[in-house]
């Protein structure tokens, strides 16, 4: 299974392998990002990233569902799914 995941500024599309958030609580913003490129996406609220990496979760769960079970919206010998980092 390949996933990739799209900036939130729409200037990469990055293969993932993993995906993380870091608080800075100085600046009170969370960032979403990939060991691969980093900083895919930030977020003013913590709630809000937690929100974005429940998303991505759930979106890799999905794939998992439909190539387990041979769901026809997966082309199983190239299953992948891009998901678009939401602005806010």
């Amino acid at each position: 299974m390949e996933f990739w995941i799209r900036s939130q500024d729409k200037k990469r599309l990055v293969k993932v392998e993993d995906v993380y958030m870091v608080e800075d609580k100085d600046n009170f913003t969370s960032y979403i990002g990939n060991t691969n490129v980093g900083h895919l996406g930030e977020y003013k609220k913590v709630g809000r990233a937690l929100e974005v990496l429940d998303e991505i979760q759930k979106k890799i769960n999905l794939i998992n569902i439909g190539h387990d079970f041979g769901s026809p919206m997966i082309d199983l010998k190239n299953p992948t799914y891009i998901y678009e980092m939401p602005k806010e």
